[in-house]
């Protein structure tokens, strides 16, 4: 599902693209978890290693078929006002014997090719990550002509596709890998595992590395091994580079005295961004980007690491392998803090500045995008070309909370930090879902939602037969994960004041059993605590000894501690990966007497 084309010779030469990924298939498909992930990280290397200038690298994440069509045509236009050019289409989601399954939509095989080859570039390259796309390679049978070289000029003229499985198999992704076993063995093999000595990777070394690895560790999967396909009609002289390692922000060198199976892990969230099968003899480089690695080399039985910081514009020559046991190499969640490291942090931190504020490309800035996002909602959306989506926070935001304010109530800020009535909660969940949305679609820095860790969320909940206006039960809860789908923790912590004279403190540990969908997770919750129960002051006047004893004597009876028990459902929808909006409903004993509790909140995940 990768391909990286880069013909890398002149600046004269346009190099543009159309990039999808689209985890939902339809229904009666499982939701992939990787494939917009994994068209993420093809447009980065194609930026990075391909000399494709990001203007033109168009990314769609699940397109409706009349927007990628569009996309299609737009860059149809563009190819019509170059004299050279070379245009890649890459797809990562699901698939069948017709076409792409986008969503509820199908984008037939034929009409995509056609419309494809309807583009004036010079050379076009199609790469095919889903199920059966060998469908596509099938249609002309596979041929390969006589590769060619980029120079000055492209000096070819013709038609590529690479798919990830033949016509009636499956393509598969690992959640070890984080992704498809296909993108990451060809994105590997363009970072520079599929080189042969010229600093360059072809298209015909990274399909025949792709090729070989991906056979090799899907052959023990359930699903069986998978063979990617292909079809080539390029004529021309010499070899396609598709990437040129030494055109990387920065590199590591393996040692020519180094074998052994190589795998580059990024720090700190220990996504494999590379696997080498390193043989003896001949250095490898890898192009990579600036950040924290850890290189793991496993030989036979011995396994050794490396930890390298990669500054931009640094080559590393990976040296100093250090004796690790298989044990210790499968912790999780180090982190390197001492004052030696300091410098690496530092750079670290940099780099993940660089990626949340984006400053080369500020049209593509999560920075800029959530922050119009919080000062109109819908605007981070709008920023980002969905209008549609943006429009629809901007109208039930507004009407939420107008709806709101327009709700007779003498004691309008009573209540809670999420608000004091269900309008005004939704008001505020729809505008922190529009911030985190529009943040993460304007560069998705996340993989995937954590499965672990914990969460930090708000919660107000209504008694119906006390009123909507104020909240009978409010506070802040968090939830340790310690399993994915079992977690404990505190649950409601916090104080309410339906009016002036009534108030309740909230203080309960909780349990939930929950099941991990990609964006949702449903779960039965068990808590049980306490509530103290101020039910006001005695009004008027005191003026003797006598009448102050009896007002200090109603007062402690007024205030009383009781026992509170109760389970219900609730449902957290993922907007992003790190945020959700929760409603829950459950039923309660509270000092033996029972009461329906419904309502919902805001939360934050952490962890991984």
């Amino acid at each position: 599902m990768s391909l990286l084309l880069a013909a890398l010779a002149s600046a004269s030469v346009l190099r543009h693209a159309v990039i999808v990924g689209a985890n939902v298939g339809g229904s009666g498909l499982e939701p992939l978890r990787y494939a917009e992930t994994d068209a993420q990280r093809f447009a980065d290397l194609l930026v990075e290693l391909g000399g494709f200038d990001p203007v033109y690298v168009t990314v769609l994440y699940a397109p409706s078929e009349s927007e990628l069509r569009a996309a299609l045509h737009a860059h149809e236009e563009t190819a019509g006002n170059f004299d050279d050019d070379l245009f890649l289409f890459y797809y990562s989601g699901h698939a069948d014997a017709r076409g792409l399954r986008i969503g509820a939509d199908i984008y037939d095989f034929e009409a995509l090719r056609s419309d494809i080859r309807g583009m004036q570039s010079e050379v076009k390259l199609g790469v095919l990550d889903a199920c059966r796309s060998g469908t596509i390679t099938r249609l002309k049978g596979a041929q390969l002509s006589q590769p060619f070289m980029v120079d000055d000029r492209l000096a070819a003229e013709g038609e590529a596709w690479i798919t990830a499985a033949s016509a009636d198999e499956t393509a598969q992704e690992s959640d070890t890998l984080r992704g498809s076993f296909f993108t990451h063995y060809l994105i590997s093999g363009l970072r520079g595992a599929a080189d042969r000595d010229d600093g360059a990777v072809t298209l015909h070394e990274a399909y025949d590395y792709a090729y070989a690895r991906v056979v090799d560790h899907t052959g023990g999967t359930n699903a069986g091994a998978q063979h990617p396909n292909y079809d080539y009609r390029i004529n021309g002289t010499g070899a396609l580079a598709l990437t040129r390692v030494d055109k990387g922000r920065a590199n590591v060198t393996l040692p020519a005295d180094l074998a052994g199976q190589v795998t580059v892990i990024r720090l700190p969230d220990r996504t494999p961004v590379a696997e080498v099968a390193k043989e003896g003899g001949a250095p490898v480089t890898l192009a990579l980007a600036p950040g924290h690695y850890k290189v793991r080399v496993m030989a036979g039985k011995e396994l050794r690491e490396a930890e390298v910081m990669l500054a931009d514009g640094a080559r590393v020559p990976v040296s100093q392998l250090a004796p690790i046991s298989a044990e210790s190499a499968k912790g999780k969640g180090a982190v390197y803090f001492d004052v030696a490291e300091f410098q690496r942090f530092a750079k670290e931190h940099q780099s993940t500045w660089d990626k949340v504020v984006n400053p080369r490309d500020l049209r593509h800035s999560p920075l800029v995008a959530g922050g119009i996002s919080g000062l109109i909602p819908g605007g981070g959306q709008m920023f980002n070309g969905q209008w549609g989506k943006g429009a629809l926070y901007l109208a039930s935001t507004f009407l939420l909370f107008g709806g709101s304010v327009g709700i007779p109530d003498d004691a309008f800020f009573t209540g809670s930090i999420t608000g004091p009535d269900p309008l005004a909660l939704g008001a505020a969940a729809l505008y922190g879902a529009s911030i985190a949305d529009a943040t993460w679609n304007a560069n998705r820095l996340e993989e995937r939602r954590p499965r672990g860790g914990g969460t930090l969320s708000t919660y107000a909940g209504w008694d119906p037969t006390v009123g909507g206006t104020s909240p009978y039960i409010a506070g802040l809860s968090g939830e340790w994960l310690v399993h994915p789908n079992v977690g404990i923790g505190v649950d409601r912590l916090g104080w309410t004041r339906s009016d002036e004279s009534e108030a309740r403190w909230n203080f309960a540990s909780r349990v939930s059993f929950g099941v991990n969908w990609e964006k949702f997770r449903p779960a039965l919750a068990v808590s049980a605590g306490g509530r103290i129960l101020d039910e006001g002051a005695p009004g008027g006047e005191i003026t003797t000894a006598e009448g102050a004893g009896d007002a200090q004597a109603s007062r402690e009876a007024q205030n009383r501690l009781v026992g509170v028990v109760g389970a219900g459902l609730e449902l957290r929808w993922y907007v992003t990966p790190r945020y959700f909006i929760e409603a829950g409903f459950r039923t309660e004993l509270e000092d033996a007497s029972p009461r329906f509790i419904g309502g919902g909140g805001i939360g934050l995940h952490l962890g991984e």
